[in-house]
């Protein structure tokens, strides 16, 4: 599994970079940027970086703290001020008592798999990329749940809910806008990363996902037979189709999920 270590050591690293004051709202308030690598042997060339609230990490260190209190009972959390929140020191303060919180997530595994944890690394983005797909804006909406994809693939494994299922996202993109850049490559990695999932709430997806990725195929001039072939042999097994699309079926396993 991941682990974090220091920079120059190979494994997960969470590093906050920056952080700014934003007046975007009625109430100021401090965003910081943390960078999120994954260092093997070589440096990790395609970084992420999100940008979060002090009340985001304090979502994410309470909601751990409640479920999971023995892993986490040496774990500190920098406590609220009544003045001075823009202080440079403290926001400096701040910045490393984050780093730690992460770093303890990273090095335990139910800490660094869980919902909470989930939650803070894709929930502002998650949502904002929804909203451009209901807006049809497919290209734009795509490289929102790519940047998310990149992210959850240097903290789960392959195969795990969450990258799957932002994996599934952007595949919807690439039903609904086949001609986006590579959709065939996004197809064959759906289906290629579903190989072997045992996850009853997970296959739910296969059925429209093989709909979604046949339709790509076709698209992009690509033979679809033997995809065409697998559906027809899983749907006479009994697999049950939902006749419904990748996308409304991964809203209704995402809600189970998550």
């Amino acid at each position: 599994m991941t682990q974090i270590m220091n920079s120059d050591k190979q494994g997960l690293n969470f590093e906050i970079t920056s952080a700014r004051i934003s007046e975007e709202t009625q109430k100021r308030h401090v965003i910081y940027t943390l960078q999120i690598r994954y260092v093997s042997g070589v440096d990790d060339l395609t970084p992420s970086v999100i940008e979060r609230r002090y009340t985001q990490f304090q979502s994410l260190f309470d909601s751990l703290k409640r479920d999971f209190p023995s892993e986490m009972t040496d774990v500190a959390f920098p406590k609220k001020v009544l003045t001075g929140n823009f202080d440079n020191e403290l926001i400096s303060a701040r910045s490393t008592a984050f780093e730690k919180v992460l770093r303890r997530i990273a090095l335990e595994s139910k800490l660094r798999t869980s919902k909470a944890m989930q939650k803070f690394l894709q929930e502002p983005e998650l949502n904002e990329a929804k909203i451009l797909f209901d807006e049809k804006r497919y290209d734009v909406a795509f490289e929102k749940f790519l940047s998310m994809f990149r992210l959850l693939n240097k903290i789960f494994s392959d195969r795990s809910p969450a990258v799957l299922m932002v994996l599934c996202r952007l595949i919807a993109c690439c039903f609904e806008s086949p001609i986006l850049s590579n959709s065939v490559k996004w197809a064959d990695l759906g289906l290629y990363r579903f190989d072997g999932v045992s996850d009853s709430d997970l296959l739910e997806l296969y059925l429209p996902l093989l709909h979604a990725s046949i339709k790509i195929y076709e698209a992009n001039n690509k033979d679809a037979e033997s995809l065409k072939s697998q559906l027809n042999t899983f749907q006479k097994q009994g697999m049950k189709d939902p006749g419904k699309s990748l996308l409304e079926v991964l809203n209704e396993v995402e809600a189970k999920l998550l």
